[in-house]
C-alpha cells in the first residue's frame, strides 16, 4: 500500500449521521485493522461550531479519538475552514508531513473527494448508510490496495 496517512470523514463515513451514537457497521474493525498495518490515521470533519468535547459527547461511547494521530485530527470548528474548501485538505497534507499523493481521504461526499483530489490526495468514495461499506474490511483493504 503506498499510503502513509489515511484520513476519514466522520459523519456517514465512520459514524451514522441518523444515529450519531452508532458506528457504521464494521467501521471500528476497519480502523483497528488499518492501525495494525501501521498506517497513520486522521480525521477531516466539518463540525460546525462544536467544541471537541461537545463532538465527543455526540459520538458512540466507544469512539476513541486516540485511534487517530492527534496531529491529524482536523475539525473545521478548530481550524476555521470547512470541506470542500481546498485549504482544509492542504492543511491535512501539511500536517501529515508527507506528499499529498501519499495521503488518502475516505468519505461518502462527492464534492469533498473532488476537492481532495485537486490538492493531490487520493480518495476512496464510500457508500452512504445504510449501504455504508467502510466496515467491509477485506473489501475496503482490497479497494485501497487497488488504488496503489
Amino acid at each position: 500500500m503506498i499510503y502513509d496517512v489515511i484520513y476519514f470523514d466522520l459523519g456517514d463515513t465512520l459514524v451514522d449521521n441518523s444515529s450519531p451514537t452508532s458506528w457504521i457497521p464494521g467501521a471500528h474493525d476497519a480502523i483497528d485493522l488499518l492501525r495494525q498495518r501501521g498506517l497513520r490515521l486522521g480525521l477531516i470533519s466539518n463540525t460546525g461550531t462544536l467544541t471537541r468535547q461537545q463532538l465527543i459527547g455526540m459520538l458512540p461511547p466507544d469512539f476513541d479519538l486516540g485511534l487517530f494521530d492527534e496531529s491529524l485530527i482536523i475539525l473545521s470548528s478548530e481550524v476555521g475552514v470547512e470541506k470542500p474548501a481546498f485549504d482544509i485538505f492542504r492543511l491535512a497534507v501539511a500536517k501529515s508531513c508527507v506528499a499529498a499523493c501519499r495521503c488518502l481521504f475516505c468519505t461518502e461526499e462527492l464534492f469533498h473527494t473532488l476537492a481532495a483530489q485537486q490538492v493531490g490526495m487520493h480518495v476512496a468514495r464510500l457508500q452512504t448508510p445504510p449501504q455504508g461499506d467502510v466496515g467491509s474490511v477485506p473489501d475496503l483493504l482490497q479497494r485501497l490496495e487497488s488504488l496503489t
